[in-house]
């Protein structure tokens, strides 16, 4: 699965890792009694990996050197395969993805920020 790194545009410097290809669906899903979660095909997790262009940067340091990184609303273990991605704050499931995908993804992150100035 390819994964993407996606500028938010209400939210000056925000971003989400997502899926480069999905349908763009959302959905509720039940999680328990009288609690329902909103899904997106978006995400690879139950819940968005997203948050400042440092902690990009961040994550994309984590993967190259096959380490761990962690924030409010995101974090990787890219410590082994496969590598996983969630949001310590609202996932539940973590998403996976291979070495390799982890990979792309991290130089797509370096990409993406080059031009970004990260305060």
């Amino acid at each position: 699965m390819k994964l993407t790194l996606r500028k938010c545009d209400d939210i000056g410097d925000w971003y989400v890792i997502e899926r480069a290809e999905h349908d763009g669906r959302s959905w509720f899903e039940p999680v328990a009694k009288n609690a329902m979660s909103l899904q997106c095909s978006s995400r690879f997790s139950d819940a968005d990996v997203e948050g400042f262009a440092f902690e990009m940067l961040e994550i994309a340091a984590a993967i190259e050197q096959r380490g761990r990184a962690s924030f409010k609303r995101c974090r990787v273990d890219a410590t082994g395969e496969p590598v996983r991605f969630s949001s310590p704050r609202n996932s539940q499931r973590d998403g996976e993805c291979s070495l390799q995908e982890a990979d792309e993804l991290a130089a797509e992150i370096r990409r993406v920020l080059a031009a970004v100035e990260i305060p």
